[in-house]
């Protein structure tokens, strides 16, 4: 089963806030995934970066 996606330093800044640092993951083909955090541990914003949103 090949990769599906791959994430390698992700980072995402609200102006001089630096949100999100150095996110790196991949999914395989088959795997089942979730993002499990508190609230504004950066999940949505993750979600948006990779999506393009």
């Amino acid at each position: 089963m090949g990769e599906l996606l791959k994430v390698e330093n992700l980072n995402v800044y609200y102006g001089s806030i630096h949100a999100i640092k150095d996110i790196s993951f991949h999914v395989n083909e088959g795997e089942i995934v979730t993002m499990i955090g508190a609230n504004g541990a950066g999940k949505t914003t993750t979600m948006h970066a990779i999506s393009g949103l």
